[in-house]
């Protein structure tokens, strides 16, 4: 099963925070992760995941995936 983690900054819900949301396939779930420093929310990432950078269509939000 594919599992991917999308790291926002700032997000509507959690403003003023880095945000990573864990996603199954194209299916997001309600586990997050939160901290107020990118460095920090990639250091609670699971280990073993290689990132992946935005893609230019992706919400202005959205910082990086790991998957």
């Amino acid at each position: 099963m594919l599992e991917l983690w999308t790291i926002y900054d700032s997000p509507i819900d959690l403003p003023g925070s880095f945000v990573a949301r864990k996603w199954v396939l194209d299916k997001p779930t309600s586990e997050l992760l939160q901290d107020k420093t990118l460095e920090g929310l990639r250091a609670k990432l699971p280990a073993g995941l290689h990132c992946m950078p935005r893609s230019p269509g992706d919400e202005p939000q959205i910082v990086e995936t790991w998957m």
